[in-house]
């Protein structure tokens, strides 16, 4: 059955034509989509490469080994203070020992920095001890040539090949001979 095109309703014969803001609309609701979308995979996986290397080649800062401070500026002492106190003592000053004593030391702080700066090279844990081992000359035996004696040479079918020695003839037959029993 044919149908003509005036028989249809107008919802079916009437195609409305879709302008350019139609199309541009949900162009780029997609494409924001898709950008936030790449930009959260890619500082996803930034985080576990690229960031991660430039955290490890950021090295802390080593401690100090040693604090170095000024002295307080020194008061001016009252030197009659000073002079009552030695003529106090009986006119002899007892010196002061400028070490401490031995018994009160601390041991040195372990070492939790290691770079350039501080190593210490230590030796080799795995060292034999060079001692020399000089081998005992050998006693010279004499031996005797022993002399060998062939009972039975093996003999092959290659061998009854015609030809002289080196001839191609009889190497094209020994090449031919035997050839289900080689390996």
């Amino acid at each position: 059955m044919k149908a003509e095109w005036n028989d249809a309703p107008d919802y079916i014969r009437r195609r409305p034509r879709k302008g350019a803001v139609a199309w541009l609309i949900p162009g780029l609701i997609g494409t924001v989509i898709m950008l936030a979308a790449l930009q959260m995979v890619s500082s996803a996986f930034l985080k576990g490469t690229a960031q991660g290397i430039v955290d490890k080649r950021v090295q802390p800062k080593p401690a100090p080994v040693a604090g170095i401070t000024r002295a307080a500026p020194a008061a001016t002492k009252d030197w009659d203070s000073v002079v009552e106190e030695v003529a106090a003592r009986g006119a002899t000053p007892q010196p002061q020992s400028a070490q401490p004593q031995a018994g009160t030391t601390e041991p040195p702080p372990k070492q939790t920095v290691f770079n350039d700066k501080n190593y210490v090279p230590q030796g080799a844990a795995n060292i034999v001890p060079a001692t020399r081992v000089i081998p005992e000359p050998a006693v010279a035996v004499a031996t005797r040539q022993k002399e060998i004696v062939v009972v039975g040479k093996e003999r092959r079918i290659s061998d009854f090949c015609p030809g002289g020695e080196g001839s191609i003839e009889r190497r094209n037959c020994k090449a031919s001979v035997n050839l289900s029993e080689r390996n």
